[in-house]
């Protein structure tokens, strides 16, 4: 009993993140670039207690919001960057829902955030071989997230036997975080898994900064991060490195901090 109580507690946890990651971003290379800027931004903050209050909120965001209007085709020019980066959230979110042929005619955001993430959840279900008949939204999603964590667990030999669901995707995520930040060096002893991630992250952006020619002398992460969005994001496509590289694993790390 303690088991499902928990195994409905984490779907509910992920369905939500699922949702939010529909609206904010067409794919996981979309949340990529989404949630590394938040995590920078906020080592900033932690970094200069001085921060000009003119940069606060969202203003903090301008190069990531105006690179996606500007994908999205959306004038920007005389809006407020709030207006920018709500015309940006909604543009993404129908956009998804046209390629998914969803009819969003008088439905609101989030009604339609729920038809895509149900969507994606049924495509996945097919994916894992799970019968999606009879079964609501909600109980589908739980039965596809315990079905992919139960499969990476395997690919990365963690024993699934007698565990929690929480306790299986710490596992499952702490193994991905290991093998990622061995890779780049990233020492990971002692540390929260949060901050493993940021400094995975900013390994990578110097990673990238350095193939694409950028000088770092004298910027922080979000500097070169702000100028890889504002001057070189169609040659970092092309290359697919960090924020535009495919991770595979974004499923696993984006929850249960």
């Amino acid at each position: 009993m303690k088991q499902r109580f928990m195994v409905i507690i984490v779907a509910a946890l992920l369905a939500i993140f699922w949702q939010a990651s529909l609206v904010f971003g067409e794919s996981e290379g979309e949340q990529e670039k989404g949630n590394v800027w938040l995590d920078l931004i906020k080592k900033s903050e932690e970094n200069d207690e001085n921060k000009d209050d003119s940069k606060e909120g969202i203003h903090k965001h301008e190069s990531w919001i105006k690179y996606s209007a500007k994908e999205l085709g959306i004038e920007t020019e005389g809006k407020e960057l709030a207006e920018i980066a709500k015309e940006v959230k909604q543009a993404k979110l129908l956009k998804k829902a046209v390629e998914l042929g969803i009819d969003v005619e008088g439905k609101d955001l989030k009604e339609v955030a729920k038809e895509i993430h149900h969507q994606k959840v049924v495509k996945e279900a097919d994916e894992l071989g799970i019968d999606t008949e009879g079964k609501n939204p909600d109980e589908l999603a739980q039965e596809v997230m315990v079905a992919k964590l139960a499969k990476k667990a395997e690919e990365l030999g963690i024993e699934t036997k007698g565990k929690e669901t929480k306790q299986l995707l710490r596992e499952v995520k702490m193994a991905i975080l290991e093998e990622e930040a061995a890779s780049y060096g990233v020492e990971t002893n002692g540390k929260k898994p949060h901050d493993i991630v940021m400094e995975i992250h900013e390994a990578k952006i110097y990673e990238s900064a350095e193939k694409l020619g950028i000088d770092t002398e004298d910027k922080n992460p979000n500097d070169i991060l702000n100028e890889i969005f504002t001057n070189y994001a169609e040659e970092a496509k092309q290359l697919k490195v960090f924020p535009f590289e495919d991770n595979k694993d974004k499923f696993y790390l984006e929850h249960l901090h």
